[in-house]
């Protein structure tokens, strides 16, 4: 049997053997001793650093940037005493002192909407810590001020509604116009939506601009918003129909109360360009789901056009008195007759000449010549034979539809193969813009047809800086008179039987040669008379036969006829 002796204490008088124990040291623990202390002394050493670090989190100053909600940037200082200093914002080479509102920093000037800012923040330490952290902290940030883009470009409400208009992020402003009225909202707080006050009280549609910003933001870029009010299937156009807005490259809008899947599937529109036949180029772009842009080619949509836009069904256009239907029609706007004038006086259809300013570019494609059909370049006009008469001088009125620019843009078109109808016709401006690149000069030559009622009456053909020929000529008789003015030549012919009444009320079928239509009835030709220089026609300017056959190839579409009761200019 085993004896097992207990560890004496160290108030143990003796244990086994009378021995006694030194206090606080036991007997063979000296190393296990050493050991406990040190781990006590690691262990409050890493709870002294634990305190360190936690109050060097909590007290050491620090400062934060991040995008603002009701300001430009928003500002978070931290650790004990910190404080904001200063701050600015830099935007395109301009810098802009910021102020703190809780936390916000908002600009003391207005800054332009959608562009790259860098936003810098100084906070100011504690004097107690600025020895161990320095005086300042100093955060940097770039980012973009808003623009705020609306989130649908279409609104249904009921009639008498006001519509409400939703931002894809918070604005704090927003201006509006359309229907005849507009106005400004100034929200008390930054928010996604607006409710404009305005009501259509009966089924139909408007449209809208809108500006949407922060306060402290320049105006932004207007956007469109279609408003309609009532149920069914309607579009809104814009341009709009009736009236000559729509501008060369301009794209065409179709908004729909509907989205566009609803109501064409994948079926597009088809735009035609009346008594020309012919379908613009360019492309369809959907710009939401209930809204489709056609967007034309560069030099595909001129000046005095009208384009039919056929739909692939029948909806109501609304703001329109057309009612329902599957097409209406656009107008482009009138180009202009200094551009017209301009042209046909470099292509020598004009008895003058121009000349560009220096330093103008000249157009080498369709696509410029086309904006410039509607914004001319500046320039000189110059008569281009120094002894042009000054009866034909004085027919000309620049950047003017005068009779002289008429009768240019008819002999234009003759010559091009259009029918010789002025301004009207819808081939017209591209015809004039490549006949210009290509440089393709009037073959005819200038000529102009003065004929005088005083007697003797005399026609004087005048072409390209000379008089070819002086006649002696016939005129109206007075139950007939030939009507004095200046007339373009609209119609040719080499041989006619004249048919009509006369005075005293018996009919007529004369045989008359080389003909020249200038004013309804009246024309230019030849008849045999007994002699010529007194009224004796019946409207008409009577030349001898053999004459008539000499001025007759002089005379073209729109070539000028001017008849007056004044002795002859030329």
């Amino acid at each position: 049997m085993t004896e097992v002796l207990s560890r004496p204490s160290v108030t143990d008088p003796g244990g086994p053997g009378g021995r006694h124990l030194r206090r606080g040291r036991p007997v063979g623990g000296t190393a296990w001793y050493r050991q406990g202390r040190w781990l006590l002394l690691g262990a409050g050493v890493l709870v002294v650093a634990g305190v360190v670090v936690l109050l060097a989190v909590v007290l050491w100053p620090r400062a934060s940037l991040g995008r603002g909600t009701t300001g430009l940037a928003t500002l978070e200082l931290r650790g004990s005493g910190t404080s904001f200093a200063r701050a600015s914002a830099t935007v395109e080479g301009r810098t802009v002192p910021l102020v703190d509102r809780r936390g916000q920093l908002v600009p003391t000037a207005a800054l332009p909407a959608g562009r790259p800012v860098t936003v810098v923040a100084v906070a100011r330490v504690p004097g107690w810590l600025s020895w161990l952290a320095g005086s300042t902290r100093t955060s940097r940030i770039t980012l973009t001020t808003p623009a705020p883009r609306v989130a649908s470009q279409v609104v249904l409400v009921q009639p008498g509604a006001h519509p409400t208009v939703s931002f894809q992020e918070p604005v704090g402003v927003v201006r509006w116009s359309g229907d005849g009225t507009g106005g400004t909202v100034r929200l008390a707080a930054p928010s996604r939506s607006v409710s404009l006050d305005l009501a259509l009280a009966a089924r139909g549609a408007a449209s809208v601009q809108v500006e949407a910003q922060m306060p402290w933001e320049t105006s932004t870029s207007p956007q469109t918003v279609t408003v309609f009010a009532g149920q069914g299937a309607m579009a809104f156009v814009t341009p709009a129909p009736g009236t000559p807005d729509l501008t060369p490259g301009q794209p065409i809008v179709l908004s729909f109360s509907e989205p566009l899947r609803t109501l064409f599937g994948n079926r597009q529109p088809v735009i035609t360009v009346a008594k020309a036949d012919t379908h613009p180029a360019g492309h369809w772009r959907e710009e939401g789901p209930n809204t489709l842009a056609f967007v034309p080619a560069p030099g595909a949509i001129w000046p005095n056009q009208t384009l039919d836009v056929e739909l692939p069904r029948s909806v109501e256009f609304a703001g329109t008195e057309q009612g329902s239907g599957r097409q209406v029609q656009l107008e482009t706007v009138d180009g202009s007759v200094l551009r017209a004038q301009q042209l046909l006086a470099s292509l020598g259809y004009l008895p003058l000449t121009w000349t560009p300013s220096p330093g103008q570019t000249t157009p080498t494609t369709l696509a410029a010549q086309d904006a410039l059909a509607t914004d001319p370049p500046s320039g000189s006009f110059g008569w281009r034979w120094a002894n042009t008469p000054s009866g034909l001088q004085a027919l000309w009125v620049q950047g003017s539809d005068s009779v002289m620019t008429r009768g240019a843009i008819m002999n234009f078109e003759h010559v091009e193969g259009l029918d010789p109808v002025g301004f009207a016709n819808p081939l017209l401006w591209p015809t004039l813009a490549q006949a210009a690149l290509e440089n393709k000069v009037n073959p005819d030559g200038y000529s102009w047809v003065d004929v005088t009622e005083s007697l003797p009456e005399q026609l004087v053909l005048w072409h390209n800086g000379q008089v070819v020929l002086t006649s002696l000529a016939n005129t109206g008789i007075p139950q007939t008179p030939t009507d004095t003015g200046t007339y373009p030549v609209y119609l040719r012919l080499q041989f006619q039987i004249m048919r009509g009444v006369n005075p005293d009320g018996t009919p007529y079928a004369d045989p008359v040669h080389w003909i020249s239509y200038f004013n309804g009835g009246d024309a230019v030709h030849g008849f045999v008379r007994a002699s010529y220089g007194f009224p004796q026609s019946l409207g008409c300017v009577e030349l001898p036969v053999p004459t008539a056959k000499v001025v007759w190839p002089y005379l073209h579409i729109g070539s000028l006829v001017t008849v007056q009761s004044q002795p002859l200019s030329v």
